[in-house]
């Protein structure tokens, strides 16, 4: 009896254990990035900043050596369909140092530990592509914050593409291209730093200065129709300065409902509004004499990151 009631136990043990091992396999039990690139990817001075920003932050640049499957490594499930291009030599030197100099430049290990995976791939262009019936499309993607150990951004960029098979007739969308004029710097720069901002928040990186949502009401319902400005309740005139909630851009859309919002959802809201906007724009997108609140609050956020994160929010805010 003793002997069967030994083996049984054997038998659970080993059941829960293969159980267990069979488990493990749909999760991915590594990031498998630690030799999926040589690194340093050059000896150009360029390859130096990308060394740099690894030595302060523990990242990696990623510009070229590309491999499709690099892309459709996922937390879930494969992402397949997928395809990305090294960058081209001549404009390696362009795409690194914006990533080194634009994104790492205004950032500090201090906030973004826990907060960025261990790649960042930079790739010329990178599309998602998908037959749906006798239509194949490609997609464009201009960022990409889901990969298992990688964000990826798209330097020049590719047209969409519907093909229909039977007939080989395509159709296209506008071609996305590198930035180029300093909106365009400003703008790619800041789609990528609210994310890491916002995270970092998120996570307790950063954490908003005590007292700082004094006054404002986060329960009384708002309106939110620019004919109705003057109520009380409208969002702006509450001190909610609106949100950015598609990771894709950097522009401001309204907070449509009070839930939407909280006391660390609108110091994010803020510091989003301090990196979109200088001074003469807050004038005239928010008038003092309409949204005080707003004026109070906006130059504290703008010292409190500087002195207590060294993060220059004007700076961000300023075309290059």
């Amino acid at each position: 009896m003793k002997k069967i009631f030994i083996y049984s136990a054997l038998l659970v043990s080993i059941t829960l254990t293969l159980s267990c091992y069979k488990e493990k396999l749909i999760v991915p039990s590594s990031l498998e990035g630690a030799d999926r690139f040589k690194f340093p990817q050059g000896t150009n001075d360029y390859d130096l900043a990308v060394k740099k920003v690894y030595d302060d932050f523990g990242i990696k640049i990623i510009y070229k050596g590309f491999d499709d499957k690099d892309f459709g490594l996922s937390w879930t499930s494969p992402a397949f369909g997928k395809q990305g291009f090294d960058i081209p030599e001549n404009q390696q030197k362009d795409a690194v140092n914006f990533i080194a100099n634009h994104i790492f430049g205004n950032l500090n290990a201090k906030i973004t530990n826990k907060v960025l995976p261990p790649y960042f791939y930079v790739a010329d262009s990178l599309s998602q592509s998908s037959v749906t019936g006798t239509f194949q499309t490609t997609t464009p993607i201009n960022y990409y914050y889901t990969g298992l150990d990688f964000w990826a951004f798209t330097w020049d960029g590719v047209r969409g593409e519907t093909k229909n098979l039977t007939t080989g007739v395509s159709t296209y969308t506008t071609a996305r291209v590198r930035p180029i004029t300093s909106f365009q710097y400003f703008y790619k720069r800041g789609v990528i730093l609210k994310e890491i901002f916002k995270s970092a928040v998120d996570k307790g990186n950063i954490v908003p200065p005590e007292n700082f949502n004094s006054g404002i009401d986060f329960t009384t319902p708002i309106v939110t129709a620019a004919a109705s400005s003057s109520d009380v309740n409208y969002y702006k005139k509450r001190g909610f300065p609106g949100q950015m909630t598609n990771t894709l851009n950097f522009n401001i859309g309204i907070v449509s409902l009070v839930t939407n919002t909280g006391p660390t959802r609108n110091f994010i809201d803020y510091i989003h509004l301090c990196m979109r906007y200088k001074p003469d724009s807050i004038e005239v997108n928010y008038p003092k004499s309409q949204f005080p609140i707003i004026h109070q609050k906006y130059p504290i956020v703008i010292q409190y990151m500087k002195d207590k994160y060294g993060i220059d929010l004007d700076k961000i805010a300023t075309k290059p």
